[in-house]
Parts: structure tokens; C-alpha cells; sequence
């Protein structure tokens, strides 16, 4: 059977006829590019399920209500034209754009944090990166799925902290969970990211830090452990690298720490409703 393609959204609803269906599973037990593409599927379905309907400002509101003031008694030229069709249409779709402007504003707004709660084996995490534990690995990530994945918003970046290059990649924890393992010949660095939020009664033996401008729970010893959540991926670091190398490797990953200015909210409200209504 080929890919799925545009079938995946069809296959996630159940909405692929009983023969195709069955043919679709069978080819997602083979097949780690649609698996990976029904599984960013429903993750997109789970965020949207929980995001309200925006409500536009009340000013904007208030703005909008003074468009229909009563025109001055006197006339003049510009009344005329007020009260012509094309200045009716314009300020029809000023008042429109100004709405849809006003709703993506509020939808680009902070994001909130979407998906199950999850508790890193932060322990295992440790004991594997001294070799006193393995944490079983299903499949090995190819340099080409890699990139696929970096594409997908799973980091898999070649360089980290500048020096900190990449040895190799798996799918742990019954494919679940992304381990990435890096180097400098001498140091090691090993990165996990895994769909959800951090459970905060996870976090015993932790304290919250601020590092590239992002908080993170930051776990001393050896090794250090670092981990955070961002748009519903939980990233945690285990190394043995120096603590201003980790802060270069955390802002290299996403954190949240970047501050939007108007045009970039709005532009990513603009993208996330253009998403709801594509998946609608």
C-alpha cells in the first residue's frame, strides 16, 4: 500500500471506508513516516479540543459600536461620500479586518500547556548515562528521519552549545520517547523529549531556575539533570558538560522564553486558525 498522504486526517477520523482502514493499519505497522504523521495528527486534534473560542476585546468592541455615530447635521461633501456604497463596503471590511485582527490577537496569545501529564524516568535517565542501566530501545532514527522529525517540531539538531555534536538517535519507551545522545569526544550530553507536560509531583529533588531566559527545573549531580515543557513536548538533559554549555544546549531547544511583539502574535494566531479551519 503507498503512503497515506492526505489520507492521514481521513484515517485519524475514521473516516476511510472498512477496507481501507485495515489496509492503513497494516501499513502504519511497517511504515515510520505515516506513523509519525497520524501521530502529529492526533496530537494537532488534542490541542484543538482544548482551545476556547476567542472573544474579541471589549475596546475593540466599543470601537467598532462608534462606527455607526449619527452624522453631523450639516453637510458636506464628505458626508456624502460617508453615506455612499463604496465607503459603506470599505468600512464593512475595515470593521471585518479589524475583528479578525482582534481574534488572532487573543488565539496568538500565550499558549497554553496542552497534553497529559508525564513523570520522566529521571532516575533510569541517570543510571543510563553512567551505563549502569539501559533503557530499552525500539528503532534506531536514520539521519533522513531525523530531519523529518526536525521538521515536524522534534528538535533533532545536529549541533548543540555550539561543540556538542550528534552521535545518534532511537525511539524508546515503546516508541514513545525521543533519545538523542551528543558529544565532544570527552563530555557527553543526552536529550529526551516525549509529547505531554511535566507532572509536577514528579519534580521531588528539583529546583526551578531560570536559564536562557526560560524556567526549568534543574536537578544538581552528577549527572545534571535539566528538564522543561514547551507547546506540549517535555525536553529533559542529562549530562556531564558545564552548566554554561547547558545553558547554551537549552537555548537552542524550544523554551518559551521568546518575546512575541504585536505583528508575530498576531501572525501566530493568524497560523493556528488557519490550522483549526484546514483540520475543521
Amino acid at each position: 500500500m503507498p503512503h497515506l498522504g492526505a489520507d492521514v486526517a481521513a484515517y485519524v477520523d475514521g473516516q476511510l471506508s472498512d477496507a481501507a482502514m485495515r489496509d492503513a493499519s497494516t501499513h502504519l505497522a511497517s511504515c515510520d513516516a505515516c506513523e509519525k504523521a497520524v501521530r502529529q495528527q492526533r496530537l494537532l486534534k488534542s490541542r484543538m479540543s482544548t482551545v476556547a473560542t476567542p472573544t474579541p476585546p471589549a475596546a475593540l468592541l466599543a470601537s467598532l459600536a462608534g462606527l455607526a455615530a449619527e452624522p453631523p447635521a450639516r453637510e458636506h461633501w464628505w458626508t456624502r461620500w460617508g453615506r455612499s456604497v463604496p465607503f459603506r463596503a470599505g468600512v464593512v471590511l475595515v470593521s471585518a479586518s479589524l475583528a479578525v485582527i482582534a481574534a488572532a490577537y487573543v488565539v496568538g496569545g500565550p499558549r497554553e500547556r496542552i497534553g497529559d501529564e508525564v513523570a520522566p524516568p529521571y532516575d533510569r535517565y541517570a543510571a543510563t548515562f553512567h551505563g549502569t542501566s539501559v533503557i530499552p530501545v525500539g528503532n534506531a532514527i536514520t539521519e533522513a528521519a531525523m530531519v523529518e522529525l526536525d521538521d515536524s517540531g522534534w528538535p533533532c539538531h545536529q549541533t548543540l552549545a555550539d561543540d556538542l555534536h550528534r552521535v545518534s538517535g532511537a525511539l524508546t519507551n515503546d516508541d514513545e520517547v525521543v533519545s538523542l545522545s551528543y558529544s565532544d569526544g570527552r563530555s557527553s550530553l543526552r536529550l529526551f523529549e516525549q509529547i505531554g507536560v511535566l507532572d509536577p509531583a514528579a519534580l521531588d529533588g528539583f529546583e526551578a531556575q531560570e536559564m536562557a531566559g526560560a524556567q526549568v527545573w534543574v536537578r544538581d549531580g552528577d549527572p545534571m539533570i535539566v528538564t522543561w515543557d514547551d507547546d506540549g513536548t517535555v525536553f529533559t538533559i542529562v549530562t556531564d558538560v558545564s552548566r554554561d554549555r547547558i545553558v547554551r544546549a537549552v537555548a537552542d531547544l524550544p523554551n518559551g522564553s521568546g518575546e512575541r511583539d504585536l505583528g508575530e502574535r498576531v501572525g501566530d494566531g493568524l497560523s493556528r486558525m488557519s490550522a483549526w479551519i484546514g483540520a475543521a
